[in-house]
């Protein structure tokens, strides 16, 4: 639901271009640009109107370790202006430098942050991982069944056990180390392989007894089931997927003891790497140069001594709104990028908000005859519910040519059923039909009604980050409906730029005395 692209192809006239036109094209002059304003800039179309919004592929740029890692400003030779995430830890004078700092942003922002197993991209992804994986348990099977039996897929698999428990214990565990130690080493059951004495089946008591000493109990009932189990592969294989399991657990439990640490030392430790990350740039603040000086002020407010102390602020704090209706024509600046998804979220939820707001005030302009004032705000809260529920698809405009009917529909239903609820007739064809006309003309991001209403939200925001006191605004004219969805909208906004604020506060000043203050005398 972004604004980046056209919706569709811009008309040309039928005529063929003219030859001085063609040979004259290299030379043409660029346009001088206009003095910025102030305003958050809009990409129109043609025709003057705010373009339609398309699918943002935003979600790629969150800074996941091991997958691609945009880093707009970012130039190689000229020619790339993007760079892998081991292009971007190379570049920051070590290789886990800006993957621990991204791991230890995430930890910082977000209180519901948790590591998660890595699934496969793709079906061909998973099919592969199945199919080695089957590989790996029927040759382990084959061997184990043939005469005499061979333990070269066993050896590796008591390695990898192994290897796995060692990864779960922590610091203070030295004699389970020591006990894991004496029951897995890999030379007394190569000596026992040697000697044909080797009770493979055996070792799996010995490995569930340690499991059960290090796992959270949550995982008894896993564990108890493995014990119940016969067959030593089956067995085996639920003990690997239920050790993965356990190193998960492990690793949460550790982010979770040492979240106020590195909360506190967070923004330091980022301001740190990025500095670092900088060093080895020839220009990695590009892009977020360009997004402040977007919003630099006239020459005129930049002579007045009253505006002085206030345009810094100013420009911060209108660079910041943008990001609420970011367009994907610019790039993200590069102080944002660990960001990315929490921006592209909270701009889809401004987008929905305002849209199912408007559904509410369309619809109700005309249906309020049709219910009793005490019932009014228990039957908008219904309709918006519902609403929201099928707006959750909602990522372009052109869904909404999709979603809209049904929200028609949905709308008309939950009036209907109120109006027999209180033994009144339908609502008349003609009405549906004025209904779902208005509801569905909420496609145009230009309807009067849905730019205003996402206006109101924007603005509001505005006023949240740029108050000096803690007292909140009062909610804009009708907002009243969606003061849920405005208050998580504007609480995850404002900690998003205080948090930022706080880690490139200096690169920002610095950006805004020497480009966006700073006129050169004629």
């Amino acid at each position: 639901m972004r604004k980046g692209f056209l919706c569709g192809p811009v008309k040309k006239d039928n005529q063929p271009p003219k030859e001085t036109e063609t040979k004259e094209k290299p030379t043409v002059k660029i346009a001088e640009t206009p003095k910025p304003t102030g305003a958050i800039p809009k990409i129109k179309d043609a025709s003057g109107k705010k373009r339609r919004r398309t699918r943002s592929m935003g979600s790629s740029l969150s800074p996941s370790p091991g997958r691609g890692f945009f880093v707009p400003g970012f130039n190689a030779g000229g020619t790339s202006s993007s760079m892998s995430l081991t292009e971007l830890m190379d570049a920051s004078k070590g290789r886990a430098s800006l993957t621990n700092m991204a791991l230890a942003h995430e930890i910082a922002v977000d209180k519901n942050f948790s590591l998660t197993k890595i699934q496969p991209e793709n079906e061909m992804e998973k099919q592969i991982k199945e199919i080695m994986q089957k590989a790996f348990w029927d040759m382990l099977k084959e061997q184990l069944e043939s005469e005499p039996p061979v333990y070269t897929q066993a050896l590796t698999l008591f390695t990898e056990i192994k290897a796995m428990l060692y990864s779960i214990l922590l610091p203070q565990h030295e004699k389970l180390k020591e006990k894991i130690e004496g029951i897995l080493d890999i030379e007394v059951i190569q000596q026992q392989i040697d000697a044909e004495v080797l009770e493979f089946d055996k070792y799996a008591g010995y490995i569930l007894g340690l499991m059960g000493i290090l796992c959270a109990p949550v995982r008894d009932e896993q564990l108890a089931a493995l014990k119940e189990m016969t067959e030593v592969v089956p067995l085996f294989r639920g003990i690997m997927e239920t050790l993965e399991i356990m190193k998960l657990d492990m690793a949460n439990f550790t982010i979770q003891t040492v979240r106020g640490t590195i909360e506190k030392e967070s923004k330091d430790y980022e301001r740190k790497k990025f500095q670092e990350f900088l060093d080895s740039q020839d220009d990695g603040l590009a892009m977020t140069r360009e997004w402040l000086v977007r919003h630099a002020p006239t020459q005129e407010e930049i002579d007045d001594p009253k505006y002085k102390k206030l345009l810094g602020a100013r420009i911060l704090n209108e660079a910041y709104v943008e990001i609420l209706e970011w367009d994907d024509y610019y790039q993200l600046p590069e102080t944002l990028v660990m960001d990315a998804k929490r921006i592209y979220a909270l701009r889809d939820r401004v987008e929905r908000t305002s849209v199912s707001t408007a559904v509410i005030l369309l619809g109700f302009s005309s249906l309020n005859a049709f219910i009793i004032p005490m019932d009014s705000q228990r039957v908008k809260e219904t309709v918006k519910k519902h609403t929201d529920i099928l707006l959750q698809d909602f990522f372009e405009d052109a869904d909404l040519l999709k979603i809209l009917p049904s929200v028609a529909a949905q709308v008309v239903k939950d009036v209907n059923d109120y109006l027999t609820e209180k033994n009144k007739p339908k609502l008349s064809d003609d009405i549906v039909k004025n209904l779902t006309e208005q509801i569905e003309s909420l496609e145009d991001p230009n309807q009067r009604i849905r730019d205003l209403l996402q206006k109101r939200i924007v603005d509001f925001c505005k006023q949240i980050i740029s108050s000096t006191n803690k007292s909140v605004p009062q909610l804009p004219p009708g907002l009243t409906i969606c003061k849920n969805d405005l208050g998580a909208i504007a609480g995850q906004f404002l900690k998003l730029v205080d948090y930022n604020k706080e880690v490139f506060g200096e690169f920002y000043n610095e950006i805004i005395a020497n480009h966006c203050l700073f006129k050169v005398e004629a």
